[in-house]
């Protein structure tokens, strides 16, 4: 029989400060919760968010599309995406039983996520405060997500318990959507209060980073530099330095990852010749690899001899640029943008096999980026982000930036959202692929698929638009 660890007088009198230092034990730094309503129970399904984009903060490796088996008539809930969930539950004497199947289920046409299969296969009896035959209808159940970076450990609080009664008398403040977040990074200093610390981290978060960045823009001109990959700060000499600097400023070390730059926001800066100006400037918002088309069937060698063109200046050199839109043909490669499987006066998806994808003439797919692979992108990066503007100067052969004190912050971008961008020529495709060394048996490719947006169209992307003066 599968223990009932939840039921047990050891749960119903476990503290927060124990809670929170089981969490610890196993390498948590990062806790959130939900108060649980009625509806959030094993046949409903807790609601987690109404967008994949609202949790960047789970590990979700893998978005996998798939078509809902709903018998409803509307067939509402047709297109859905599934994530599959490292997921572990933890008792109140501190042990672990897996839970294989869970997964949050994405319904675009709602739209809304919901918690799905973490009962399914776990080692222990959670039924009683999941079941809507039981008390899984009952308020005051309260339920911990400690995240690591691949993977969760829940715990689940009955309305009965100490924890439960600590949560629910406190008044909700949310970081993540419906989530809360629990602060105990301060281990020792936090512990010595008796009440319970609920803090909203996300507004700590956004006042690090202004803080940051006013101490960034008092420093005036700053020489270009760059972090190497083992963290070492080295002078660096390329065009493209304003970035590189800005991040090494706020001590982000590059890693390849699509996660957030600096607690949750993701970083921007763009070059403009006085902080005065109102100009548009050419912004990239993503640059993932296509993952569908003749660019993945044939390899890109063999994209860059159909769809590229001679370089002009350089010899033995093939070309793959310039603005595709889904308004215009682009007349050196003669393809064009489309986004398929998209609704655009619903503005959702309803394919979820569905893609943005550039075709030739004869509707043929030269390259796509399916929604999953654009969902798995999307929902780690850009759903905060700030821009900054810099200016630059050259002083005894050493390039300098100043990042200005006005500041962009953006929040709420989902992937309906930037679909519907894409569909009406907001965002546009801005490829940056060469082809050396074609007169060889071995030529060098350099990829760069990029997706941008003018800087005075941004807000156009997001929810919330917030301009700050750090001065």
């Amino acid at each position: 029989m599968k223990p009932a660890v939840y039921d047990s007088i050891q749960a119903e009198n476990l503290t927060i400060d124990e809670l929170k230092e089981n969490f610890r034990s196993h390498g948590i730094r990062r806790l959130l919760f939900k108060r649980l309503s009625p509806n959030d129970n094993s046949k409903n399904q807790p609601y987690m968010a109404g967008h994949l984009t609202d949790l960047s903060f789970l590990p979700t490796p893998e978005i996998i599309p798939s078509v809902s088996s709903s018998n409803k008539k509307n067939n509402k809930r047709s297109a859905k995406f599934c994530a599959p969930l490292s997921w572990t539950w933890l008792s109140p004497d501190n042990l672990l039983f897996e839970a294989p199947n869970a997964q949050v289920i994405y319904y675009p046409q709602y739209p809304e996520v919901r918690l799905s299969g973490f009962l399914l296969g776990a080692k222990i009896d959670i039924s009683r405060l999941m079941s809507p035959l039981k008390d899984g209808r009952s308020k005051g159940r309260v339920l911990f997500l400690g995240v690591r970076e691949h993977d969760v450990i829940a715990y689940l609080a009955s309305p009965e318990s100490i924890i439960s009664d600590k949560i629910n008398s406190t008044v909700p403040d949310f970081t993540e959507g419906v989530f809360e977040e629990l602060d105990f990074s301060n281990k020792g200093e936090e512990d010595q209060i008796n009440e319970i610390s609920i803090t909203y981290l996300l507004q700590s978060n956004k006042n690090k980073l202004l803080s940051e960045l006013t101490r960034i823009h008092l420093k005036g001109w700053i020489p270009s530099k760059r972090y190497t990959a083992d963290g070492t700060i080295i002078p660096y000499t390329a065009p493209n330095g304003g970035g590189y600097t800005l991040e090494t400023e706020l001590g982000i070390i590059p890693n390849g990852s699509s996660d957030p730059d600096y607690k949750g926001w993701e970083v921007k800066q763009y070059g403009v010749t006085n902080f005065q100006s109102k100009a548009a400037k050419a912004l990239t918002l993503m640059t993932p690899e296509p993952d569908g088309g003749y660019y993945v069937a044939s390899g890109v060698n063999e994209f860059m001899q159909k769809f590229g063109y001679l370089d002009s200046k350089k010899e033995h050199r093939i070309n793959f640029n310039g603005r595709h839109d889904a308004l215009t043909l682009n007349k050196k490669t003669q393809l064009r943008l489309v986004v398929e499987g998209f609704n655009i006066e619903k503005r959702m998806m309803t394919d979820p096999f569905g893609y943005i994808g550039l075709i030739d003439g004869n509707e043929n797919i030269a390259a796509s980026w399916s929604f999953s692979k654009l969902l798995e992108h999307w929902k780690n990066k850009h759903s905060r982000a700030v821009y900054v503007q810099s200016i630059n100067q050259v002083v005894e052969d050493t390039k300098q930036y100043y990042y200005g004190k006005t500041v962009s912050l953006y929040e709420g971008c989902n992937i309906n959202t930037l679909l519907n961008s894409i569909a009406l020529g907001v965002i546009y495709y801005d490829p940056g692929i060469k082809l050396e060394n074609i007169n060889t048996d071995k030529p060098k490719s350099k990829r760069r698929s990029q997706f941008r947006v003018k800087s005075t169209e941004l807000h156009k992307l997001y929810d919330k638009q917030e301009i700050i003066d750090l001065a």
